[in-house]
């Protein structure tokens, strides 16, 4: 096939999916209940346009009590049709309410609190354009929903140059798109963004071992930057786990010991410490008080003078109650677990990376054991499936029905692609080890 048609391909089917993703999501936009959070950017998305502190507060809660009204005006439509009455709330008076309950701006507002979102402008900068051309509640949710599709097609790029053919990555993006990962992307926080910031990085990383070593070097700082400016806690923990992984796959798998493998280590590693310098020198919330967030209900108590004994406990109740805490929990945990020994006993490298992208998520619920937050958290474990399975299923329906494959060593070329591109660059540009194995140049052949 063409390379002009199989990029016509991805693109008609890329586009697809988006589009009916995007369609989903706009029905009932407005009808999503606000949170404090989007409050929050949505005051700093204000100040970044111009607006002065007061006016963004009002402008602000407006946003939020619109988006109250509506919620509470819907639940009350449709216990009222369920009990043959006439509804109890309308979206106006809900409205009224609400601007008279929060008629000074929502709480908290003291500055610990309000450092935690200051110190992530990522989001509202991307956000304010949108606003001001089309309003602030639209410009909020557009700038979450293109980030999202973004991280979609990231998704497309990954397994493609995972070796997967084009059906196979598609399966990927709708996947993304399908599970929390797409839920949680398109709501108005920072989850959307931080997650595509993720998948950039992990691009970056998969290329540079692949010994795409320019193009890897420059997708990898580019996602610790924008992962930074979006939410640097995320960032920070992303940039450990990746430096750990590498140096993982240094010590475990003998084919990824070259020197591009040390440079994601060494990029990586630096990338953190770089990371929370910058935090610290910027003045922005630590380790600590987040913590103190967590236990003094938003900075509204005392601080308390054990917060890490006090995490350790609130970990061991959240974590010893998780696998009966929904009817879900266990499968599901018990099913990424399978699906990560799986990727990483088949393609060792680009499953220990996956695998280190996903631990952002459990990472975060550690750090903030929290029921009501953690289904929101926890969103980056899905990565699991969504960059696991497409692959796994790809090795699966390429294998030949009978006969043994055949045995290819490491120093020869798999198929054409491969053996021009080390005839462009003297050092391999695959692992033998890795998810571009003979089965899947052989379906690439037959795509």
């Amino acid at each position: 096939m063409a390379i002009s048609d199989l990029r016509r391909r991805i693109l008609a089917g890329a586009l697809l999916i988006a589009a009916v993703f995007t369609v989903i999501q706009a029905v009932d936009y407005r009808q999503d209940a606000p949170s404090n959070d989007t409050y929050q950017y949505a005051k700093q998305t204000l100040r970044f346009l111009g607006e002065n502190s007061a006016q963004s507060v009002h402008d602000a809660t407006v946003m939020y009590c619109q988006d109250a009204g509506n919620a509470a005006a819907a639940v009350a439509a449709v216990a009222a049709e369920a009990a043959s009455a006439t509804p109890a709330a309308t979206a106006a008076s809900a409205y009224d309410e609400c601007l008279q309950i929060y008629r000074n701006g929502l709480t908290p507002s003291s500055p610990r609190y309000l450092a935690i979102f200051t110190s992530r402008p990522g989001y509202p900068l991307l956000a304010a354009p949108i606003a001001a051309v089309f309003g602030l509640r639209f410009g909020l949710w557009a700038a979450t929903m293109l980030c999202t599709l973004l991280a979609s097609l990231l998704v497309i790029l990954l397994l493609r140059a995972a070796g997967c053919g084009v059906s196979v990555a598609l399966l990927g993006q709708a996947l993304y798109l399908a599970a929390p990962t797409g839920y949680w992307g398109s709501r108005t926080l920072t989850d959307g963004p931080s997650l595509t910031t993720a998948l950039l990085t992990l691009v970056g990383a998969w290329w540079l071992v692949q010994h795409r070593t320019k193009a890897g070097l420059w997708l990898l700082g580019g996602g610790f930057v924008t992962g930074f400016v979006v939410r640097y806690s995320s960032e920070q923990m992303l940039a450990l786990l990746i430096a750990l992984a590498a140096l993982a796959a240094l010590k475990w798998v003998p084919t990824a010991r070259h020197r591009d493998m040390r440079l994601l280590a060494a990029a990586s590693g630096i990338g953190f410490v770089i990371s929370e310098v910058a935090s610290t020198l910027l003045g922005w919330p630590g380790v600590s008080d987040s913590l103190q967030d967590t236990f003094t209900k938003h900075f509204l108590q005392p601080d308390v003078s054990d917060p890490v004994t006090r995490l350790v406990r609130l970990d061991l109740h959240y974590w010893s109650s998780f696998p009966s805490s929904e009817p879900t929990a266990l499968l599901t945990a018990v099913g990424l677990v399978a699906l990560a020994v799986l990727l990483i006993r088949r393609h060792p490298v680009y499953g220990i990376l996956v695998a280190a992208v996903a631990l952002t998520g459990v990472g975060a619920v550690v750090a903030h054991p929290v029921a009501s937050q953690s289904d929101r958290l926890m969103a980056p474990v899905w990565l699991l499936l969504v960059l696991g399975l497409p692959l796994l299923v790809a090795q699966r329906t390429t294998a030949r029905p009978a006969g043994p494959e055949p045995t290819t060593e490491p120093s020869e070329p798999r198929s054409a692609p491969d053996s021009a591109a080390r005839s462009a660059d003297p050092e391999p540009t695959t692992d033998p080890s890795e998810p571009r194995p003979a089965m899947a140049a052989d379906a690439a052949r037959r795509t």
